[in-house]
């Protein structure tokens, strides 16, 4: 019985890690999950029950009436949310699976379980396109070799018992299986050795034979598999797109129209993947950060009671961007959110992806957004001047109102703000504004007096929380410090605004690429500061979070070794950038491009070689005389002929 359990007990496996593929991306349902533990659970209950005991398999009508049931269920999960056919449709997949797990199975019963678990792995990949669903896809595919080839032997065995046992044929047979379940005292299935119920159907099966048989099947499959993949053609777009709706399009907080203070610290203890993004210099050479990088993403200039709201929006094109002695070149890989920021190093002087009309650019506030909200994650190009002080293009100077909105402070806030802003500026000359914007930034990152934590501990409910955290809490994260700021540069007017993105990332020396996560969420001040007309507008970038506490912080979130860290993201980025992101481009650059050359180089170096054989070949042929023909020459001559011939 050693071959059956090993035989069964893969065969689970390989359908739980189909369910698992199926259900581990999917964010909208909680009780997703729960497929791939109750597939686990029911295959090795399978295992030591009907596998061993046909007798103890569900009876046909109740099957048949839990296939109802689970149609009953289908139907009032769709009623429910008609938007999530596709999901409700993988749920059904599961039931189907569950009940034929408990009934006698066979080889033809197998088949149609490994095609439903093919199919769940084909809607799991359908519904996301992520690195851990790679993982698990990569992983049912070796598991299923190993499972198919088990079932091979385990099909031969039937045969060779049916013939050995003419009972145990006919028991085999869908009409004999009640009776076979009503006796409980069923004759032994016959082995495919001796005949006895006792022995071993394939002794020593893992032997060194079978094991390098096994390997060597596998290498073949991968590798037919992996030219199909590479020749197959591709769609040449940027963007990492599903078909219909998609169901795991994480919610992205802090980058909303409306964003409530506090807010980000949601995504500040989520170690999930935002982005991967490849750096290049100018001359297209890969870079490591020195620095923690700012990837700026969205502004937010209004604040009443707690809140910040973005205002007007002047969406156009970049102008045509001027040769920059150093650049940095980004190649982002965004997933899937249902947020249309993109995000990049400030000043942005070109960007690329999405339609042939790129993204959209906001004159107002120098951000970027997606030109359509698709599903799927999105790949594009981000080219920034390497000087981050340069002013951003295209960007408008402040007309009066956008002034008078980043010069607005509630009331009842103004008086305690100016109270705590003006001593700390009272010996900076009035018209040095950088300076004192500085002021009061090393106020709140380097005074001493305020310190960074995750904790939402409220201290006064009756004030603002900003006026809270200044004279009460002293204590809070990246958004407090950054909405501080912005309200104590106002109060002295210096016209302020929010900014919220992504600061730092993790680093991945295999791969090259930066792995920007949502604990990296950060937010910052950009101050305006006034300039002569017509040069553009300047705005000056403030940080105000103290940044080794935030950074001790960050790194405490996930809680894996960095060693198996590099490991993962290695494998995340081998998945991210060569198999979901092996489009047209990428295929014309490393299979098509390569093998016209080759082409036309070895048609080149057949050309010469017939221009050089040529020569020597009429040289050879041609005799002035009968006297020549008589000769060495002529002698080769004829016999090369004649043995052509």
């Amino acid at each position: 019985m050693i071959f059956t359990t090993l035989y069964r007990t893969s065969f689970y496996l390989m359908l739980t890690l189909a369910t698992l593929t199926m259900s581990v991306d999917v964010t909208d349902n909680n009780f997703s999950i729960l497929f791939p533990i109750a597939v686990a659970i029911s295959g090795f209950i399978a295992v030591m029950t009907v596998d061993r005991n046909p007798s103890l398999g569900l009876p046909r009508p109740a099957a048949n009436g839990l296939a109802l049931v689970s149609i009953g269920l289908v139907l009032f999960e769709y009623l429910i949310d008609p938007d999530s056919l596709l999901r409700v449709l993988a749920h059904f997949l599961v039931y189907l699976q569950l009940i034929k797990m408990f009934l006698p199975k066979t080889p033809e019963d197998d088949w149609f379980l490994v095609l439903l678990g093919l199919t769940q792995v084909l809607v799991g990949v359908f519904i996301s396109q992520s690195d851990r669903v790679g993982l698990l896809m990569f992983s049912w595919a070796f598991l299923t070799l190993w499972v198919l080839t088990l079932f091979s032997l385990h099909r031969d065995s039937l045969r060779y018992r049916s013939i050995a046992s003419p009972v145990f044929s006919a028991s085999l047979l869908p009409e004999h299986r009640d009776s076979a379940r009503s006796n409980s005292n069923a004759e032994p299935v016959l082995t495919a050795t001796t005949g006895s119920a006792s022995e071993e159907a394939y002794p020593g099966l893992l032997d060194l034979p079978f094991v390098l048989s096994g390997i060597r099947v596998t290498a073949l499959t991968l590798a037919l598999g992996g030219v199909i993949f590479l020749a197959m053609p591709r769609r040449g777009t940027a963007a990492r797109m599903s078909r219909g709706s998609d169901p795991v399009a994480g919610h992205l907080t802090g980058f909303d129209e409306e964003v409530q203070l506090g807010q980000l610290g949601e995504i500040l203890e989520n170690d999930s993947v935002v982005m991967s993004i490849e750096l290049f210099n100018q001359d297209q050479q890969r870079i490591k950060p020195k620095d923690e990088l700012l990837w700026r993403g969205v502004t937010l200039s209004r604040y009443e009671e707690g809140r910040w709201f973005r205002e007007e929006k002047g969406y156009s094109t970049l102008p045509p961007s001027l040769d920059r002695p150093r650049t940095i070149q980004q190649s982002i890989k965004l997933e899937a959110t249902d947020s249309p920021v993109l995000f990049g190093l400030r000043p942005i002087i070109d960007i690329k992806g999405g339609s042939r009309h790129g993204p959209e650019f906001n004159s107002n506030d120098g951000t970027f957004m997606r030109d359509s909200l698709r599903p799927g994650g999105f790949d594009y190009v981000v080219i920034s001047d390497a000087d981050s002080t340069a002013p951003q293009p295209g960007e408008e100077r402040l007309r009066s109102h956008q002034r008078e909105s980043l010069l607005a402070v509630p009331p009842d806030l103004l008086a305690p703000l100016r109270k705590i802003a003006l001593p700390l500026i009272e010996n900076i000359p009035s018209d040095d504004r950088e300076a004192q914007a500085r002021a009061l930034d090393d106020y709140l990152r380097i005074s001493g007096k305020f310190s960074y934590t995750l904790r939402m501990n409220v201290v006064d409910r009756k004030i603002d929380p900003v006026l809270d955290f200044l004279i009460n809490r002293q204590e809070g994260h990246c958004e407090y410090y950054a909405s501080a700021l912005a309200l104590l540069l106002r109060s002295v007017d210096i016209p302020a605004r929010l900014v919220n993105g992504f600061k730092g990332g993790d680093w991945n020396d295999l791969a090259q690429v930066l792995n920007v996560r949502q604990k990296h969420a950060h937010s910052w001040v950009e101050a305006y500061l006034e300039s002569p007309a017509p040069s553009p507008p300047n705005w000056l970038t403030l940080d105000p979070t103290p940044a080794n506490e935030r950074r001790e912080s960050v790194n405490r979130v996930g809680g894996f070794s960095s060693n198996f860290r590099q490991f993962t993201d290695f494998v995340r980025y081998i998945w991210v950038f060569f198999v979901v992101g092996y489009n047209a481009d990428r295929q014309q650059r490393l299979i098509y491009e390569p093998i016209r050359q080759l082409v036309t180089e070895a048609r080149n170096g057949f050309a010469m070689m017939g221009q050089s054989i040529r020569p020597l070949i009429t040289n050879l042929l041609h005799f002035k005389n009968v006297g020549q023909f008589i000769s060495v020459r002529g002698f080769f001559v004829s016999f090369t002929a004649l043995f052509s011939s």
